[in-house]
């Protein structure tokens, strides 16, 4: 999982899952977000592709500290 923001300066960010049906879980802990240019990004898992797999229309969000809003997405 790889996860790049705009908007904050440094910080940590961490990850929730939901699959369809289910409640919101945390799918990874809080990472130390670095700062690049104007954004942070941080990944979680070898190199950022490895990870767990989830079925379709899973939920999964993207939450750094300093930012109100989610960075989301739903799976195809």
């Amino acid at each position: 999982m790889y996860a790049s923001r705009e908007g904050v300066r440094s910080g940590t960010a961490c990850w929730l899952v939901k699959k369809p049906g289910g409640t919101w879980k945390t799918g990874g802990g809080w990472n130390r977000a670095a700062r690049v240019g104007r954004h942070v990004e941080t990944s979680w898992g070898r190199d950022g592709h490895t990870g767990p797999k989830y079925p379709r229309n899973t939920r999964i969000c993207v939450e750094v500290r300093g930012l109100t809003t989610k960075a989301c997405i739903t799976l195809k």
